[in-house]
């Protein structure tokens, strides 16, 4: 290799290499624009229809905007008193849930799983010290983890200003990109030289496509989940139902993990009541998830997107993992479009195969 070559590939790495520590470090604005980008997709389409009927771009977006929020602060503000009475029983009974759980487990031979750790043989100075508080129970312990695991999944919202300026800033993001996305698209296309410019584009069309089919499919599915959540939990009398199907539906967001998170509170509320209820309950969201996995998203999302399961796993487990929960919201619109542009722009041309992307041929 001559000299030349060698300082072009160092300088490639080193610019990746500077990338990836920019990205790691200002990984949150990353996650905002990104969710800006998605929603502003919506967006565009919805402007699109206005500007057919005659209602110019300019105001088409914000319109569309500001009728979403309004929409969303209407449907809060109905729900909030239910909600809020709902949260609070759910408040005060998990609490007992745990008491049970404590005293059936110091009953059980399952109790050496939860003991916490011997202390040391006390000196005979440390005898005759007042005698140290009793360990903690159960719910005390569980309260100190889940403390800390919200501390590692939720660095975002650690801070209320800061997460309203997040979620201002994706809705200003989705209102510019919603009021004229071709100037974003023209400036990616700039980067590109001529040669490669239509390929360039029809993977920019293939990825907007893809995108805001998942957001769409995504959010059908947070609506039919948390409705028929809610309804199923009224009619088997579970306390909490309201609250309940609205948590089943914001977790719906986040594939696999979500559903199983929402599922832990209504089997422990139902459980206060009667084993028989609890049992319901697991068999229910049992039945959920296999209605949304093997219906609602291979109708709405899986036949358009072709996502692998498994790799939508270990997609949001990776994310979640280095990210918290703002990965796992985006570790799927993510995965999908690197899927687009990897069979695109190598599988079918550099390797010649021929693929499909949301359905189409590539």
């Amino acid at each position: 290799m001559s000299s030349s070559t060698v300082l072009r590939v160092a300088a490639i790495v080193f610019g990746v290499l500077v990338a990836l520590r920019f990205l790691w470090i200002a990984h949150t604005i990353f996650v905002v624009t990104f969710l800006g980008i998605l929603l502003g997709l919506a967006v565009a389409r919805a402007a699109d229809f206005l500007e057919r009927i005659r209602i110019r771009r300019v105001f088409g977006a914000p319109l569309v905007v500001l009728t979403g929020l309004a929409l969303l602060v209407t449907l809060g503000a109905t729900l909030a008193p239910s909600l809020k009475e709902q949260s609070r029983q759910i408040a005060t009974e998990l609490p007992k849930l745990l008491d049970s759980a404590e005293k059936w487990l110091q009953r059980s031979p399952a109790e050496v799983l939860v003991r916490p750790s011997p202390s040391p043989s006390p000196t005979p100075a440390a005898q005759t010290a007042p005698a140290a508080p009793p360990p903690p129970g159960l719910r005390d312990r569980l309260g100190k983890d889940l403390h800390g695991s919200a501390q590692a999944l939720f660095p975002v919202m650690t801070s209320t200003v800061g997460g309203i300026g997040g979620f201002v800033l994706v809705l200003f993001i989705a209102m510019y990109i919603a009021i004229d996305p071709g100037l974003y698209r023209a400036g990616l296309l700039h980067l590109v030289p001529h040669g490669h410019r239509p390929r360039a584009k029809e993977v920019l069309q293939a990825l907007a496509v893809t995108l805001r089919q998942w957001l769409i499919a995504r959010l059908i599915a947070m609506v039919l989940i948390g409705a028929i959540t809610g309804v199923a939990l009224s009619l088997l009398q579970v306390r909490g139902a309201a609250a309940l199907g609205v948590l089943a539906g914001i977790l719906e967001f986040v594939p696999f993990f979500g559903p199983v998170a929402s599922a832990v509170p209504a089997i422990g509320i139902a459980l206060l009541d009667s084993p028989q209820k609890g049992l319901s309950v697991l068999i229910l969201y049992l039945v959920l998830q296999q209605l949304e996995g093997n219906v609602i998203t291979p109708l709405l999302l899986e036949k358009r997107l072709d996502i692998p399961p498994v790799l939508t796993v270990v997609t949001v487990a990776a994310l979640g993992v280095v990210f918290g929960v703002v990965g796992m919201l985006i570790a799927e619109p993510l995965l999908a479009v690197v899927l687009v542009t990897t069979k695109m722009l190598y599988v079918n041309d550099v390797v010649g195969d021929d693929v499909k992307v949301g359905g189409q041929a590539s």
